[in-house]
């Protein structure tokens, strides 16, 4: 079925991959750096195991240090993508992209992301999206940035053109 206005698919639809924003020491983990590593570990392997996954590094040297993470940990490495885009945190869902579909083809928007609500830096997470465009880790899929704040795990879509939304999360 195709919509004369843009639709953001349902959580359950299908695909293409899933982006993960990769923990790094220069971000607000801390202590607990260790333990949210091994729990990329596992989400990497299990989505590897089904499609695509892209891991977001910080620069460089975290690339490799993630590589040898995912190769040691049994991650099937031909569903990997490596790309460097410095981050402030790990929660692609509320920075990265929003995929809509316009007359039936993906269109990734780019919404301002402000650290819920300037609780903490997110000049980086901002701008993650926008680089790996840059860089063409999504291939030739548009992109459309849009000078509204949003945090994409603030909003969920029935895939039908409806909307849940809470004022507390959009309105910060």
């Amino acid at each position: 079925m195709s919509f004369p206005f843009p639709l953001l698919p349902a959580e359950r639809a299908p695909q293409s991959g899933v982006m993960l924003t990769w923990p790094h020491r220069h971000g607000d983990w801390g202590s607990a750096l260790a333990g949210a590593e091994a729990v990329f570990l596992n989400l990497a392997r299990e989505i590897a195991r089904r499609e695509t996954l892209l891991a977001v590094c910080f620069d460089a040297a975290h690339r490799d240090e993630v590589r040898s993470r995912l190769e040691a940990g049994g991650v099937a490495m031909d569903a990997v993508i490596l790309a460097i885009a410095p981050s402030n945190d790990s929660w692609a869902r509320d920075h990265g992209p929003l995929t809509v579909l316009v007359q039936g083809r993906p269109r990734l928007v780019d919404f301002r992301f402000n650290g819920w609500g300037g609780k903490y830096p997110a000049d980086l997470d901002d701008a993650v999206t926008a680089r790996l465009h840059a860089q063409g880790v999504f291939g030739s899929t548009p992109l459309e940035s849009v000078d509204l704040v949003l945090e994409g795990g603030a909003i969920d879509s029935d895939g039908q053109g409806g909307l849940l939304a809470t004022r507390r999360c959009l309105l910060s």
